[in-house]
């Protein structure tokens, strides 16, 4: 199962709609995941979102279900 809150502060790649982004991972709302970019910040919807992972980990990819990113516990 995913921890987003162990992913917030850390760099990730995010594949959305067939794009690969990168970058650091801000916030995951209900709604959206806000990454900072090199250049710039995205606010990727979460519905076009199909796999996200912490970057040199892409070998654990797994199908997302956001349901399993327990957003309503706080870090440890």
């Amino acid at each position: 199962m995913l921890d987003m809150h162990k992913m917030i502060g850390k760099e990730v790649l995010v594949l959305a709609n067939g794009m690969q982004y990168s970058g650091v991972l801000v916030e995951v709302s209900d709604t959206e995941v806000h990454i900072k970019g090199a250049f710039q910040w995205l606010a990727l919807p979460i519905s076009s979102i199909s796999d996200i992972v912490l970057k040199g980990h892409e070998e654990s990819r797994m199908e997302l279900n956001p349901k399993d990113w327990h957003l309503d516990e706080e870090p440890e």
